[in-house]
């Protein structure tokens, strides 16, 4: 009897035992892992777009990242939002809104927070983005009596190239008369690209294709081989109409009509879409054959063509040379007459919108008459700092991070090119500048005296 109890015990104990050893061992297995630390790396293309943002080498099994992409303005430090999900058998009990807690590659540690056991968020800071991207346009459509193509006006853009049958036409606006590029008894496409003069926008992609449009030009001429209701029809905006002149001639003769010129060819074809040579002079005409005048852009460069006429030149002829426009001066080059940007002129520096006064231009920095300072002291301010001596070398280019000998006496200048104040040492000696930014000379300063070299004399 009482080995029978014996035995019964010591099977409970081993049951009890059993049980308590898979319960520990259950326990152990289901037991998350912390992350304590969370790293992550950035990536971005050569215009500074986000590409990736992804857990970093060695940590791709401990959590998921994703976040929001999307396209930055050019200029922009984008700050991105990030999502950092835990996987399965891991799990966060840290706050996470400390930098120390976050190792980021590519980009710096904006805020974080812990949003659950299982997600943490992140604001990353990545870096300048350098160039942004024009949207491509949409909504392209066809007038189906007259040739005309128009699209949706893409936001920052300065022209668009419309690609039909093998050409590429420049265009200002946002519709255009394809009917001279149509191929006859043929369906016809056009494709748009948007495009910018801003060194901080890139083109955009090339749009969808439009519709298709079947042309027939026997269905659009008039009996004399005349476009005389596709003229009619646009009266007043697109096209003057054709029976409204009075000495016009047929072919290459100029036509004004509301104080506006328009040009026919040889072919009795109005000029639109292009700049065309003319007894001789430039002249540039838009989607509707209107001559422009001004400054004007074609073909990604820009243009000055007269405002009026005079013994010295045509008016809506190209420009070449100085123009005075809108209180400023422009150069435009004797030869192409392209606008000349950001370069030096005769010793006078021009930039994107013309010639540049009282601006830094890199490392140099442009006077009130727009010269390029050379060899010379200039009290100004740079970036965010208030004004400061700052002197130029024979090039133009600020001295930065030495001592300068300027007219036989050294001055020091820190990394930024501001000259920096108080004692120095130069050669063995040491030297004061002043306040008012000139070498101490023949003086007693703070008890010690300097002579006519700015020397200490010990």
């Amino acid at each position: 009897m009482k080995g029978r109890k014996l035995v019964a015990f010591l099977t409970f104990l081993l049951m009890m035992f059993s049980f308590a050893t898979t319960a520990m061992a259950t326990e152990a297995v289901a037991q998350p892992k912390e992350v304590k630390k969370i790293y992550l790396k950035v990536s971005q293309n050569s215009s500074g777009q986000i590409n990736t943002i992804i857990a970093a080498s060695g940590h791709g099994a401990e959590y998921d990242v994703s976040y929001v992409s999307q396209n930055y303005s050019a200029g922009e430090n984008p700050v991105v939002t990030v999502t950092v999900t835990a996987r399965e058998g891991y799990v966060f009990y840290n706050d996470f809104t400390s930098k120390s807690q976050f190792s980021i590659t590519g980009g710096k540690f904006w805020d974080g927070w812990r949003v659950d056991n299982s997600h943490v968020k992140v604001e990353i800071e990545c870096s300048k983005v350098t160039k942004g991207k024009l949207e491509a346009p949409t909504d392209l459509s066809w007038d189906e009596d007259y040739g005309l193509a128009s699209w949706e006006t893409v936001y920052d853009a300065d022209y668009y190239i419309v690609r039909i049958n093998g050409n590429d036409l420049t265009v200002n606006d946002n519709i255009v008369n394809l009917r001279a590029y149509l191929k006859d008894r043929k369906n016809n496409t056009f494709r748009v690209k948007a495009c910018s003069e801003s060194s901080y926008l890139t083109d955009s992609s090339w749009s969808e294709i439009s519709d298709e449009l079947y042309y027939d030009s026997r269905d659009w001429y008039d009996y004399d081989g005349y476009y005389d209701d596709y003229y009619d029809y646009y009266d007043d905006y697109y096209y003057p109409p054709y029976d409204s002149y009075p000495s016009y001639s047929g072919s290459n003769s100029w036509v004004k009509r509301d104080g506006v010129w328009y040009y026919y060819d040889s072919n009795h074809r109005l000029l639109t879409n292009g700049m065309y040579q003319i007894n001789g002079q430039y002249y540039l005409f838009d989607s509707q054959g209107k001559m422009l005048k001004g400054r004007q852009s074609w073909n990604g460069n820009r243009y000055f063509f007269y405002e009026d006429g005079n013994g010295n030149h045509i008016e809506g002829a190209r420009a070449s040379g100085w123009v005075l426009y809108n209180n400023k001066w422009y150069y435009y080059d004797q030869y192409s007459g392209k606008e000349v940007q950001n370069q030096s002129v005769g010793g006078y520096y021009v930039g994107t919108d013309g010639m540049v006064t009282n601006q830094w231009q890199g490392n140099r920095y442009i006077d009130p008459n727009g010269l390029i300072t050379k060899n010379a002291w200039q009290y100004i301010s740079r970036g965010t700092w208030g004004k400061d001596w700052y002197y130029f070398d024979g090039n133009g280019n600020v001295v930065e991070n030495q001592i300068r000998l300027i007219n036989g006496l050294p001055y020091p200048f820190n990394a930024t090119g501001k000259l920096k104040y108080g004692w120095f040492d130069y050669m063995g000696y040491s030297y004061y500048i002043k306040s008012d930014g000139n070498v101490a000379r023949n003086e007693w300063i703070e008890g010690y005296y300097v002579d006519n070299y700015g020397r200490w004399i010990r």
